[in-house]
């Protein structure tokens, strides 16, 4: 397959994605998920922009704010929640927590025991509890490693 064709197929398929959440299929929504499904990992929105506007494909920085609250509503991006400091995103389907490195700053992945939110009660009656994140610090294992 041609790498036309290829990009074309992931155009369409995130198109699909969009519209299966009920949002329409704009050059904006269709680039910033895309970037976020390429790129793995916990991005700033600046990191978005920057890396667009280097890809020839701008869009003001408020209009990346913009769109990942759009997608964060439709539940096709999460906020990874890693404490005080600019917002993370990231794109997936799976529920879970983040663990923070005190030395490197390194943000990882930390599965869900439940699977879904909220994954813990807060015994608060009568609240309503729809999200719960848990944020682990301390030393990944590479600076855990180098401090002996």
């Amino acid at each position: 397959m041609d790498a036309a064709r290829a990009g074309r197929l992931r155009v369409d398929g995130l198109a699909d994605e969009l519209r299966g959440a009920g949002l329409r299929a704009t050059r904006p929504r269709l680039l910033v998920l895309g970037f976020l499904r390429e790129h793995h990992g916990h991005h700033s929105a600046e990191e978005v922009t920057a890396a667009l506007t280097a890809a020839g494909e701008p869009l003001l920085r408020g209009s990346v704010y913009s769109v990942l609250g759009g997608l964060v509503g439709a539940g096709l991006v999460l906020v990874a929640d890693t404490g005080p400091g600019r917002s993370l995103y990231e794109a997936s389907d799976a529920w879970h927590h983040h663990f923070v490195c005190r030395v490197c700053g390194a943000v990882v992945d930390v599965p869900c025991v439940v699977g879904a939110r909220p994954c813990l009660e807060a015994g608060l009656v009568g609240a309503e509890v729809d999200e719960a994140q848990v944020i682990f610090r301390g030393r990944c294992a590479a600076c855990a490693a180098a401090a002996g």
